[in-house]
């Protein structure tokens, strides 16, 4: 970085350690909880510091929550990213994966109860109004975990297994930073360099993709995720769904769900697997519901519909139905029902 005055007057920064100007990595800690965005790259919700993990007896730097409600655990170091610590962010991320949404409130209230914590948020802010004021309307939370690690710089052994990983759809970002001196003035410069520009899909061609389904969905879900009974049931679901005028869909995505939303926000999604796939209606009232009941006037077995007043983790109410070839589901029946569980039953 060059610092550039009157006429002819350039001169380039000198770059400095931490170490060497004194910060510890709880200086880095800091400056990340006031500023996540300017190191990061991107906007998060913090909702921990040092977070204990009982199972491996280790404790995350900082944990916290991206636009989609996606548990994100960042690893720090104030010098050179070492060998062990990919080990030890896939552990972070394989331990939260389990954490609902009890589990992640009661760490925001512990977080929030902390001069860190107090800093962020008001006494009286609750989890649930973070994740509906910062996340995207369709959220789902911890539906994915991402780890983000943070250091000076990367050890070229290491370098290559988190590229390794980055390639292989792990959610891993690596953030280097330097410290720049300008007389008595620092300048802290991060830059992502996992994955690079050249590892992140923006747009995928036919011409250039050998995974054809991230460009149709539609022929991903039913093809590869799906057997060719289970496509076949799936395809006459979703025509029936498509009868909800109030919903738009079906959103073939990448994703494991085919979605149906009222606006910005998912009702309905379809989660897809190979033998069978459940269909999760969101934001529903569950005290006028009968799980028995729609289960009867679908034809299906009771087993197959469950109410629940919190979906997946995501504090949202919902019905699921499961569905499979070996059962003769009445369509109209499903577009009736799904009208009267999402409270849009018309006149």
């Amino acid at each position: 970085m060059l610092r550039v005055g009157d006429k002819e007057d350039v001169s380039t920064l000198e770059t400095v350690s931490l170490k060497e100007e004194g910060f510890r990595e709880d200086d880095l800690r800091e400056w990340i909880i006031n500023s996540p965005e300017s190191i990061l790259g991107e906007d998060f919700r913090l909702v921990g510091r040092e977070v204990s993990v009982k199972q491996i007896g280790d404790g995350i730097d900082l944990l916290a929550i991206d636009r989609d409600a996606n548990v994100v655990a960042i690893e720090l170091k104030r010098g050179a990213l070492k060998p062990k610590v990919d080990f030890q962010g896939l552990k972070y991320a394989a331990y939260t994966s389990h954490w609902d949404y009890s589990k992640l409130r009661d760490q925001f209230e512990k977080f929030k109860s902390t001069t860190w914590g107090r800093t962020l948020y008001g006494e009286e802010t609750t989890f649930t109004e973070v994740l509906d004021e910062f996340c995207n309307e369709d959220y789902t939370l911890n539906q994915d975990q991402r780890i983000v690690f943070v250091g000076e710089s990367v050890r070229e052994r290491l370098d290559i297994v988190l590229r390794w990983l980055s390639d292989r759809s792990i959610d891993i970002s690596v953030i280097e930073f330097q410290l720049l001196k300008d007389g008595d003035r620092l300048y802290l410069d991060a830059e992502q360099t996992i994955p690079t520009p050249e590892h992140t899909v923006t747009d995928v061609s036919p011409d250039t993709s050998d995974e054809p389904w991230k460009e149709d969905g539609q022929s991903w879900h039913l093809n590869e995720r799906s057997n060719e009974e289970t496509a076949g049931l799936l395809e006459d679901v979703t025509a029936a769904l498509q009868e909800l005028e109030f919903l738009n869909g079906p959103e073939w995505g990448q994703k494991h769900y085919v979605a149906f939303n009222k606006g910005r926000k998912r009702r309905i999604a379809i989660r897809t697997k190979r033998t069978l796939f459940h269909i999760d209606l969101y934001d529903v009232d569950t005290a006028s519901l009968d799980a028995a009941e729609i289960a009867d006037t679908l034809g299906i077995d009771a087993e197959s519909v469950t109410v629940k007043e919190d979906m997946r983790g995501s504090g949202r109410s919902g019905v699921r139905i499961t569905c499979n070839p070996n059962q003769e589901i009445d369509f109209d029946a499903l577009e009736s029902q799904a009208r009267e569980i999402l409270g849009e039953t018309t006149e």
